[in-house]
């Protein structure tokens, strides 16, 4: 399995590739969001979608960046999940939406406003900033809107460029076709705008103009390329089993993790996830089964799913788990899981997955069978923050194979997988990838690790943690 066909291992920094930025806060996010709103003029278009939009002052200023959007003759698409597992999901934790002010504005702004609530679970989170004579932009990760997730650990990708947020727009719309602005057009003819000669081909709006296969390809070849979930039903059987059946759609995202944690050109995984299961532990086993090291990094007590994520974590734990108990603790380099500063430059995850080993020390991976290579070492941490995060880092021993990143809404679980519109990103530039990795050994290294099997971390009660493996 490779990575190749998501985007380009082997590409060159140059004046052509896609700028990409790593957001790391809530803040940062709402921050990026506002500002890339109030640049856009008349005439743009924003598209607008999230899992999740609670009430918050940052609620309110998204929303009031809309209204002078929208003010301003700018075209402003939202969306949001209205589906029933969002409202359970609202309900177990007594939150609420907003989706009726998202109704609110798309009726007193009824020209440059609409509101799309979905009815099919949808956890993708973006916002693309279309723009007819500026450089367009998008905002996307795993970031939802509200002033409860203001103390979450996350991380959000700020793009900009014809190409990238071409590419983006085509993931989660699909390409465009001349016919999609018939309605455009015809009205365009009847006020004497355009003549009924002119090609369909030229009418592209300017939200549609780039979602081609050509943008897509030039992203790609950049090092950015783009992967969605995107389901086009409700599946009773699937709802009720969501282990042996998808709901009826496109699900492309997990292919994409099956080719990053396969592929053998990586030996080295950072992975920062909010919730595991059965499924997304499969995933992570695709790396470790072949020998590669894997750093994961948790919640400690996630906002849901705690026993889930504890069931899941201690299978992986005894199959793969590099311990360092206590009575151990002294074979382990002193200081290594000190925390760091942003101006410390030591490879932590080198130190992690080696140092220890070639000393002597406990975290000598297990033997695999006679004729099989090494089985691969997990070392685990959990975060006392929110973490909710789904992001990968692969990297690889032999520095000439440029590092990897996957960073977007797909939480590792079956109902993910199959049944939820998510978003992805592989990216392949190794400015990002420098980012993350400093980011995520900020996480890693302010983080307790599973030093023990009988640690807090692996301790689940049935049957609660299988009912919510199933819920999730």
């Amino acid at each position: 399995m490779s990575i190749d066909e998501d985007a380009s291992v082997w590409r060159v920094s140059g004046p052509k590739s896609p700028p990409v930025r790593l957001l790391t806060s809530y803040d940062e996010v709402v921050r990026a969001i506002v500002a890339e709103m109030d640049r856009t003029a008349a005439g743009d278009r924003v598209e607008f979608s999230v899992y999740v939009m609670e009430p918050g002052a940052s609620t309110d200023a998204v929303l009031r960046a809309m209204r002078r959007a929208a003010t301003r003759g700018v075209r402003v698409d939202c969306s949001l999940d209205c589906s029933a597992v969002s409202a359970f999901t609202s309900w177990c934790e007594g939150t609420t939406t907003q989706a009726a002010r998202l109704k609110a504005l798309a009726a007193e702004f009824p020209r440059n406003v609409t509101f799309s609530p979905r009815t099919v679970p949808t956890h993708a989170k973006y916002a693309i900033f279309h723009r007819r004579s500026q450089t367009p932009t998008a905002v996307f990760g795993g970031v939802n809107i509200g002033d409860r997730f203001a103390n979450w650990r996350d991380f959000a990708i700020l793009a900009e460029g014809r190409a990238a947020v071409g590419a983006l727009a085509m993931c989660v719309n699909g390409e465009a076709k001349p016919s999609v602005d018939e309605r455009g057009r015809d009205e365009r003819v009847r006020h004497g705008e355009v003549s009924p000669k002119t090609p369909k081909s030229a009418l592209f709006t300017v939200g549609s103009r780039d979602r081609n296969k050509r943008r897509d390809a030039e992203a790609r070849s950049n090092g950015v390329g783009f992967v969605a979930n995107t389901p086009t039903g409700f599946d009773i059987v699937a709802s009720a089993l969501p282990q042996l059946r998808r709901f009826p759609g496109t699900f492309d995202v997990l292919p994409a993790l099956r080719r990053l944690l396969g592929d053998k050109r990586y030996d080295e995984y950072v992975v920062a996830c909010a919730y595991l299961d059965t499924a997304g532990a499969a995933v992570l086993r695709l790396a470790l089964d072949r020998g590669a090291r894997v750093a994961l990094v948790m919640p400690r007590t996630p906002n849901v799913y705690r026993d889930a994520n504890a069931k899941a974590l201690k299978r992986l734990m005894d199959e793969h788990g590099n311990f360092c108990d206590v009575s151990e603790s002294g074979t382990y380099p002193p200081g290594a899981f000190e925390p760091l500063t942003r101006r410390d430059e030591t490879d932590f995850f080198s130190r992690l997955f080696y140092d220890a080993e070639e000393s002597g020390g406990t975290l000598n991976l297990e033997p695999g069978k006679p004729g099989e290579e090494p089985r691969g070492g997990l070392t685990a941490f959990v975060c006392d923050d929110m973490l909710h995060a789904k992001v990968f880092l692969a990297r690889a021993r032999d520095k000439s194979v440029p590092s990897a990143c996957m960073i977007g809404s797909c939480n590792l679980k079956q109902r993910s997988f199959g049944q939820f519109a998510e978003l992805n990103a592989l990216i392949t530039q190794p400015s990002l990838a420098k980012q993350l990795e400093r980011e995520l050994t900020l996480v890693a290294s302010q983080s307790e690790r599973v030093c023990s099997r009988d640690a807090d971390a692996l301790r689940y009660a049935e049957p609660r943690a299988t009912i919510e493996e199933w819920l999730g």
